[in-house]
């Protein structure tokens, strides 16, 4: 690729993959089954709350931040790391057109992030928050945030291919001890208190049912 194509295309491979995680580890949680969804809330649900409104806000930040221009308004010297770098940057002309093409559909497919980043993260709308006459923010189905990282992981494998002859299928990113060890165990502790419950309404006070513990 070269040390300006490369150093780029590194960061960016980077900031894709971390998104598909932080994205997984989101749907494990909050959107994958009602049963995950409803322990959560008998475990601490104001709390789980916090957690899912944050990693939300969060992966639109990310989603935005990966479609933003190449440069900020206000000086050469704000220029951002972002997938509409990328064209300028390979020297094949067809490649090059190809991947501007791909970058105009990321643009296209994620609207609905700069949308909420501009009204609601960003930036609070007044009206929109009083409950005026502003537009509502739209909700955003699974499918569009899934179609906003198919078409980042398009961007980057049409550059690898011809490059390193390799793609990345993102979508199958992993993280060990993240949400299903969580959940597993929160269901392991409920289980536990649940017979530990049982063992009281017997009239079993044991000292094992009372440990000290500093957490």
């Amino acid at each position: 690729m070269g040390e300006t194509l490369g150093i780029q295309y590194t960061q960016l491979w980077q900031e894709t993959a971390q998104l598909n995680i932080m994205w997984k580890e989101f749907i494990e949680l909050f959107g994958t089954k009602p049963s995950s969804f409803e322990l959560l809330n008998r475990s601490a649900g104001a709390f789980f709350r916090m957690v899912q409104d944050g990693i939300w806000e969060a992966i639109v930040l990310h989603i935005a931040r990966l479609t933003e221009p190449p440069q900020s308004p206000g000086g050469k010297d704000r220029q951002n790391l972002t997938l509409h770098n990328l064209p300028a940057l390979i020297p094949d002309p067809k490649l090059k057109d190809e991947v501007k093409l791909l970058c105009d559909e990321a643009t296209a497919n994620t609207k609905f992030a700069r949308d909420w980043r501009n009204r609601r993260i960003a930036h609070r709308d007044l009206d929109l928050a009083l409950g005026g006459k502003a537009r509502p923010l739209p909700p955003v189905p699974i499918k569009h945030v899934n179609d906003a990282l198919e078409s980042f992981s398009k961007i980057m494998n049409a550059i690898a291919l011809p490059y390193v002859d390799s793609a990345t299928s993102f979508g199958h990113s992993i993280r060990l001890h993240g949400a299903e060890e969580l959940l597993y165990l929160l269901d392991d502790g409920h289980i536990l208190r649940k017979q530990q419950r049982a063992r009281l309404d017997a009239g079993d006070y044991g000292p094992d049912l009372f440990p000290s513990r500093d957490l």
